[in-house]
């Protein structure tokens, strides 16, 4: 697929997968349209934290750690690692999702335990506060103290970075990983990271698009993507109005970075069809690419925003979490 998809082939994109539009039949209408903002968000944060979390598996080791932020919060970190792990491993760190307004590390313990079976690597899920509490742009500064906690930490938690160090998130969580694998880069964090992977983020600051970008970046206009069950343009305007975020800050968007795109390590991309999201992607893997980076995309025709949460056990679910080993196979190196 190419990297930069004409206008008819990107609007394609958003058409509904069979199997999910199927299910949505069945799915009740949101009673969260017109709340205010926070209320809404508070509601959608109840829901999220009732999520039941799968059971403990007995090949992977979890325990909680904790870092200190620039302020002097603690705040929590999941460590996964394998239980019958005898020498130092390669360390991937995931950001959680949620509009920066929802979330917490524990939501992705499924997908952690099959990161940590499949790459044998340790896997690191920390914790950042969340709006409308804590505005842009702590959720990212939160992130970053985590990420040097983590890199000057990682023997302690059977990690050798040399060996692999993955920066990865979903969302939100890619929003964070995309800028802090710049910070990263500017601020010559050691050890550096060998890869990042980003699913479902945003990269640009969607008012002011550059002019080489206009005619392939759609999804943010599309009625069937801002109409999307996951990510739908009434939860992103709650999720803004909570978060507060300057979008024509690089804390927030990558492709804002002053100092350019040059030297990142090897990046591994996820976009969904029928996602507001989705073009963010095809238009920064192009930027990284003419930037030099070695990239990888997998694109879900017909998926909503984060479809694998609600729609796991579909066709489009399971290839989700095949590729998604894949790309992390290949961001090892392996």
């Amino acid at each position: 697929m190419d990297i930069l998809l004409p206008p008819h082939e990107l609007d394609k994109l958003s058409n509904v997968d069979p199997e999910i539009g199927e299910a949505l039949e069945f799915f009740p209408q949101s009673q969260l349209n017109g709340l205010p903002p926070e209320e809404r968000i508070m509601r959608m944060r109840q829901g999220f934290n009732a999520m039941p979390l799968p059971d403990p598996v007995p090949a992977v080791q979890q325990s909680e750690l904790s870092y200190t932020t620039r302020d002097g919060t603690n705040l929590r970190m999941l460590l996964f690692k394998p239980a019958a792990a005898k020498e130092p491993l390669p360390l991937l760190v995931w950001y959680h999702g949620g509009g920066f307004c929802l979330g917490r590390p524990e939501m992705n313990t499924e997908l952690y335990q099959e990161m940590v079976q499949h790459q044998q690597c340790v896997v690191v899920a920390p914790e950042y506060r969340l709006a409308p509490e804590h505005k842009f742009p702590t959720p990212v500064e939160d992130s970053w103290d985590a990420l040097q906690h983590i890199a000057s930490h990682a023997k302690d938690y059977g990690a050798d970075p040399k060996l692999g160090f993955i920066l990865s998130g979903e969302s939100a969580g890619s929003v964070i990983s995309g800028v802090l694998s710049l910070q990263a880069r500017d601020t010559g964090l050691r050890p550096p990271l060998t890869g990042c992977f980003l699913c479902v983020g945003s990269y640009f600051d969607f008012e002011n698009i550059p002019e080489i970008y206009k005619q392939h970046y759609r999804s943010r206009t599309d009625q069937k993507c801002l109409s999307s069950p996951m990510l739908s343009k009434e939860s992103k305007a709650a999720f803004d109005a909570c978060h507060a975020p300057d979008t024509r800050s690089p804390w927030l968007r990558a492709a804002l970075n002053a100092n350019g795109h040059k030297g990142l390590p090897r990046t591994y991309m996820q976009a969904c069809g029928m996602d507001i999201n989705r073009d963010d992607s095809f238009c920064y893997r192009h930027l990284l690419e003419e930037n030099g980076i070695e990239t990888k995309m997998d694109v879900y025709p017909g998926g909503p925003h984060s479809f694998w949460f609600m729609f796991s056990d579909t066709d489009l679910g399971h290839k989700w979490k095949k590729d998604t080993q894949r790309g992390l196979k290949w961001l090892f190196q392996r």
